[in-house]
């Protein structure tokens, strides 16, 4: 989901990946807390001239230390989905915080609930731990060491606390979600909990603009984004759940033979106005696929000598006619291709799947519930 973004670790087989955002954020909060280790101190009954470290190299540790418990906040969503049979791709650590990607949603409210509330609930149990270190043990830490255990330990009640804040997509707005969706359907649920998001988006972002604070107006943008992309795919999930990839897939599908040159394939797209083939070999069994981009990379007199098996993706991306049509959807999504190569339990190619396609399968149920509508509305009006 997240492009330029680089893995550096795996935590019990979840890659953790940091977004450039981060990179980019990260010296900002380093000058940040660099500039208010005064008022830290003071918060933590610490005299600020006796740290023996810089300010600023200070800030910087806190911030890194402050990211890597933001790791084990997702890592505790993490784990909790695994344990519900959600497969975890990666963490990401961007720009205001972590974000793990799951594979898919939920099967059960409660399960969602259990979900979000395992993040705040390690963010609560690790800050609590700290003060109680520090409050017992503070004899035992010098100065520097004090003001590391008290910023982590505040910095993660803090966000406990604003996490179960009901501003969707939040940890608070999924734990709200999941309790309306209790009473009615999960659309529905997200469209109440998107619109509670919403509100605290534009709350945030009024503080922000009185206070002069660039980052709430950064989180009330992201919040009122992510509440309103998160409503669009359950909306658009809710809408293909009735759709295989059978229903809208293209069947009689132009193929073109491995052998053929590259200007044999450019006089066939010019000829049929298509961007891309499955790719056959002597004996129609699919060996690829090539589109336009990958005719690009070919300099032109080169065309008539190169065979399309020179230039071809051979790592194709494939669904099967069954599989769910909002499925392929996300296979799409994520690899950011035009089509899928539809094939059969034995590998034989049976069609292609496009983004057209599946936007045809939208527009109709889209139609339908149109015209359902009208039908349940008309007799009143009779």
């Amino acid at each position: 989901m997240f492009k330029n973004s680089l893995t550096i670790m795996k935590v019990y087989g979840i890659p953790i990946r940091l977004h450039i955002s981060f990179l980019l954020i990260l010296p900002f909060m380093a000058v940040a807390i660099g500039n208010n280790i005064e008022a830290i101190a003071d918060m933590a009954n610490l005299p600020a001239g006796g740290l023996s470290i810089n300010p600023y190299v200070l800030g910087f540790i806190l911030a890194v230390l402050l990211f890597i418990s933001v790791v084990f906040h997702e890592l505790s969503h993490s784990l909790v989905a695994r344990s519900k049979g959600i497969e975890i791709r990666d963490i990401t650590l961007m720009l205001l915080g972590g974000v793990a990607q799951m594979e898919d949603d939920a099967r059960e409210p409660e399960d969602e609930a259990w979900m979000a509330f395992a993040g705040p609930l390690f963010s609560l149990v690790f800050g609590a731990f700290l003060f109680l270190v520090l409050w017992n043990f503070r004899g035992l830490f010098n100065n520097d060491l004090q003001i590391v255990i008290y910023y982590l330990g505040f910095m993660n009640i803090f966000l406990a606390f604003f996490n179960l804040l009901p501003a969707f997509p939040s940890d608070g707005g999924r734990i709200l979600r999941s309790l309306i969706a209790r009473k009615t359907s999960y659309l529905k649920a997200t469209k109440i909990a998107t619109s509670v998001g919403k509100f605290f988006a534009l709350l945030f972002g009024l503080l922000g603009l009185l206070m002069g604070n660039l980052i709430w107006i950064l989180i009330a943008f992201f919040i009122y984004i992510g509440a309103s992309q998160e409503y669009q795919t359950k909306l658009v999930k809710d809408t293909l759940s009735d759709f295989r990839v059978k229903d809208l897939m293209t069947e009689n599908v132009s193929t073109i033979n491995e052998n053929l040159t590259i200007k044999y394939l450019i006089d066939k797209m010019m000829e049929e106005r298509h961007s891309g083939y499955p790719v056959v070999n002597d004996q129609g069994e699919l060996t690829g696929c090539v589109t336009m981009e990958d005719v690009k990379s070919v300099p032109r007199e080169e065309h008539s000598q190169k065979r399309i098996k020179n230039i071809m993706t051979t790592d194709i991306i494939t669904v099967q006619p069954e599989d769910d049509l909002f499925a392929a959807f996300k296979t799409l999504s994520r690899a950011d291709i035009g089509r899928l190569m539809v094939v059969d339990q034995t590998g034989e190619l049976k069609g292609i799947m496009t983004r057209s396609d599946i936007m045809k399968g939208y527009r109709l149920k889209m139609l339908n519930q149109e015209q359902e509508n009208k039908n349940k509305i008309e007799p009143f009006g009779r």
